[in-house]
């Protein structure tokens, strides 16, 4: 809201460059930051039934800062990350709710190891003390 505030401000200020680049980020950040935004989605059972050695299963949401900027970090998809939505997973959200919430939002599962607000460097190095202990 505040974003599209000052895209009015600065129309009201004829400044119309301005003024379509804060509203135009301000739309984007909106979406970013929505739980309607998808995002990539597997349920948590199919999840689990199909994990293998190394694989992190991360628990995130939409809106979720942190787990935005974990999801940055894997931009492209790997085998071995799979991500599910908390907010279209009743098993995940009771999952989380055992693990703090949402403030251990992103959740990262990695064989019987359990990260809440896990970093990307903290799912590798799961994901490698895995390995080598398997």
């Amino acid at each position: 809201m505040g974003g599209l505030l000052l895209a009015v401000v600065l129309v009201l200020a004829e400044q119309w460059i301005g003024a379509a680049a804060v509203a135009l980020f301000s739309v984007f950040m909106a979406y970013w930051t929505s739980p309607l935004r998808a995002g990539e989605h597997t349920p948590l059972a199919t999840a689990l039934a199909r994990r293998e050695v190394g694989t992190a299963i991360v628990l995130w949401a939409p809106g979720d800062p942190h787990s935005s900027r974990l999801q940055v970090a894997f931009r492209s998809p790997r085998e071995d990350v799979v991500w599910v939505n908390v907010h279209r997973d009743v098993q995940a959200q009771q999952l989380l709710a055992e693990h703090g919430g949402a403030e251990a939002l992103p959740l990262v599962l990695v064989g019987e190891a359990r990260r809440p607000r896990a970093t990307a460097g903290e799912l590798m190095d799961l994901q490698e003390a895995e390995r080598r202990g398997a």
